[in-house]
């Protein structure tokens, strides 16, 4: 192998190859390997002084060339040398002139603080000059004013050795405390003197010298108190008024417009957040009022008595209970009732207006409660303290410690009308639960069926339906009912409690159940004359239908309602009221099963009947077993057709004035189910040809037309085996018939013209 080869491998094994170990090693192999080592060493050594040898020359002429570079670096350093001395110099007094002048700039800066020190000290001299003055004069805004630009002097200025020439008395903080201090008696007393003699102007110019005083919580509550009173003399107009919504309302409009009017004066002079302690001390103070009218409400429309008589009805008669027929005696006039609906209207007002009042607060204090999260010092300024809200709560309300300010919304939590809020949810849900029951009882009650006009004459088959007046095809209590409902629930939504629509939802069910159950049995009571029976079927299958839209309608509309009105509210309170409202809609499932129920039995008293006397007329001397001459007289002359379609058109003509267009199409269907039925009955004991049968496919087709016309849509499945059994009737004997049901295979049987096998 050659020796370059093994240099590189054996290079780091010869680097630590050490001559005692190398005598001391006796086992022959390691001898071996060592002297192999050497040799490579050696070899090595042999190739460098071989490369060195045979450059020899070019390595003479760059040490030539080094020495003469040597020789010329000498020189150059002689001549640097008086330069470096005298850079050495340089930079020597350099630095002597930086340590002074960092010296000197030291001292300016300590002479332009002593400057700034003694200008300001002047100034305060001059501006103490200026207080004492002001005060002796008694002008306040300049005093004030000298006093907050005092609480912007440096404490370096009022701790140096110049403060001594501020005053020759007292010192400036002694002079200034002393001077806050009476200017803040004078301001208060001016500003309550300003508010007996009702002196807005006077009552502003107070209001902004408080924060100048450092004074910005005595500001806000004084301006607080004179706000409130204000509230009452806006309000006193108000208690002419028997309406206590009424008088709700006035108070939260005043409350709102005091806010608003005030809002941007509070944030000018007082800054940004500072505003929420004025809108906490008016929602408290309308809170306190807001309670004063309820317990008047609640005194002089004899809530609880009314309450008393509904608890009483309730145990007496378990609801819902409603009797379609004559009400029983209840215990409550038609005068209580009176009562207690205008009752009703009244809560709802005063539950719609408190709701409103909150939110109202609640957009104006969010905001600024949010710029203050950061800031629990400024925090702790502003809101109202727990002790400070006590004192707000009359002695006579016995409310749980839980009154704090909530740091999200700013607002004062779980105040003396949140209370009151409850026990009004109480009272709404039972008034309005009870007057939804009465009324929807009185609705179905008061229904007009029996009366309505156009409903003299009974269906019949066979006549033309006689010229009338305009016939009403729906009774008087779907409308009654559905506005009592929509009424009710649109109450619930404007209350704003979640549970009020819950309970009202519930209410609406069990109601609706009710009048489910009530048209239902119109269609199985029993009457003396047909026409009472068929109008009683026909009205209440109009009801169930048009019950069905309005009910959809009404669940659109009250979810829209409520997202618009609760738009504000936390999203768990609104997926609460959506559901409750949405469950409305099971409603619709008992309403079709009825309306099917109801179909039954005018298919069994009505439709039956007469389309098993229109089938039998129209094949009157008809017959399937057609020779050629006799089935080109029925192509030409169709009778069967003919007769079918005047005595399909005489029934439409009588059912079409008196159902909606959406139950006719329903009672067509019916009646197809009907005609379908006998007619195949029929056919399976008729004798057919090929000729016949081709007649009776043409027939089929064009009585699946005339219903298809009447329904307006298309009744293909209704037709469909008539359709296959027409098909195998008609088809030539040796055609297959595969894929088609027994039964119908059944009917080559009747063919005439097959052989059939033994």
């Amino acid at each position: 192998m050659p020796v370059e080869a093994l240099m590189d491998d054996d290079l780091d094994e010869l680097a630590w190859l050490n001559l005692d170990d190398v005598s001391q090693t006796l086992d022959v192999s390691e001898i071996e390997h060592l002297y192999q080592t050497l040799e490579l060493e050696e070899a090595r050594i042999e190739v460098e002084i071989s490369d060195c040898v045979e450059h020899r020359n070019s390595v003479d002429t760059r040490l030539a060339q080094l020495s003469a570079l040597h020789k010329s670096v000498e020189a150059t350093s002689l001549l640097v040398k008086p330069m470096q001395r005298v850079i050495d110099a340089t930079a020597g007094n350099a630095g002597a002139i930086s340590g002074h002048v960092r010296e000197l700039d030291q001292e300016r800066v300590k002479l332009e603080h002593a400057l700034n020190t003694v200008k300001e000290t002047v100034e305060l001299k001059s501006r103490l000059s200026e207080l004492l003055t002001a005060m002796e004069t008694r002008d306040v805004d300049r005093a004030s004013l000298l006093v907050h630009e005092y609480k912007a002097t440096s404490s370096d200025t009022l701790d140096s050795p110049f403060i001594a020439f501020a005053s020759d008395s007292s010192p400036p903080r002694d002079i200034i405390a002393a001077a806050t201090k009476e200017l803040v008696e004078r301001v208060t007393f001016m500003f309550n003197t300003a508010v007996e003699s009702s002196n807005t102007r006077e009552i502003g110019r107070c209001f902004r010298l408080f924060p100048q005083l450092g004074e910005t919580q005595r500001g806000l509550d004084l301006y607080s108190e004179f706000l409130c009173a204000a509230i009452t003399d806006k309000t006193r107009l108000a208690q002419v008024h028997t309406t206590y919504a009424l008088r709700i309302t006035r108070l939260f409009e005043a409350i709102a417009s005091v806010v608003d009017n005030n809002f941007a004066l509070v944030e000018q002079y007082y800054g940004r957040g500072y505003v929420l302690r004025i809108i906490q001390r008016l929602q408290m103070e309308g809170a306190r009022r807001a309670c004063l009218v309820l317990d008047f409400f609640e005194e002089e429309r004899q809530v609880k008595r009314r309450l008393a008589q509904i608890q009483q009805v309730n145990v007496a008669k378990p609801r819902p209970l409603v009797k379609a027929k004559a009400e029983k005696d209840d215990g409550i006039s038609d005068g209580d009732f009176k009562d207690i609906a205008s009752i009703l209207a009244e809560v709802v007002l005063i539950g719609r207006q408190v709701a409103a009042f909150n939110r109202f607060l609640e957009s104006r204090a969010q905001p600024e409660a949010l710029l203050l999260l950061g800031d629990p010092e400024t925090q702790a300024r502003v809101f109202l303290s727990t002790e400070s809200l006590n004192k707000l709560v009359p002695l006579s309300s016995a409310l749980p410690n839980t009154m704090h300010v909530d740091a999200q919304t700013g607002l004062v939590a779980h105040t003396q009308l949140t209370s009151r809020v409850e026990w009004l949810t109480n009272v709404y849900v039972e008034l309005e639960t009870f007057c939804v029951q009465r009324s929807m009882a009185k609705a179905m009650a008061l229904d007009d069926t029996n009366e309505l006009s156009g409903w003299d004459s009974a269906v019949i088959s066979d006549v033309e339906a006689r010229a009338q007046g305009p016939m009403v095809q729906t009774s008087s209590c779907v409308g009654d009912v559905f506005f009592v409902a929509k009424t009710a629930l649109e109450h619930a939504v404007a209350v704003q409690q979640p549970r009020a629509v819950e309970a009202i939802a519930q209410c609406v069910l069990e109601a609706f159940g009710e009048f489910v159950r009530v048209m239902g049995q119109q269609a199985v009571e029993k009457w003396a004359d047909v026409a009472s029976v068929q109008r009683r079927i026909l009205v209440a299958l109009n009801n169930l239908d048009l019950a069905n839209v309005y009910l959809q309608k009404m669940v659109d509309e009250v979810r829209i309602r409520l997202n618009t009105e609760w738009a504000r509210l936390p999203e768990a309170d609104k997926t609460k009221g959506q559901n409750a409202i949405d469950s409305l809609s099971a409603i619709s499932s008992k309403l079709l099963q009825a309306q099917q129920h109801s179909i039954d039995q005018l298919s069994t008293s009505l439709l039956k009947p007469c389309m098993r006397s229109i089938l039998q007329h129209s094949y009157r001397d008809i017959k399937y077993v057609l020779s050629d001459e006799e089935f080109n007289d029925v192509q030409s002359d169709n009778l069967f057709q003919q007769r079918f379609n005047l005595r399909i058109r005489k029934l439409g003509h009588q059912l079409r004035p008196r159902l909606l267009p959406s139950t006719y199409t329903l009672v067509v269907d019916a009646m197809c189910a009907c005609l379908v039925y006998d007619w195949e009955r029929a056919i399976r004991q008729s004798k057919f040809n090929m000729l016949g049968g081709m007649m009776f496919e043409k027939d089929v087709r064009f009585v699946q037309l005339c219903l298809e016309q009447e329904a307006g849509g298309v009744l293909r499945a209704k037709f469909a085996k008539l359709v296959q059994m027409a098909r195998v009737v008609a088809e030539p004997a040796e055609t297959s018939v595969a894929g088609v049901d027994k039964d119908v295979r059944a009917l080559l049987a009747n063919r005439v013209d097959v052989v059939q096998p033994n």
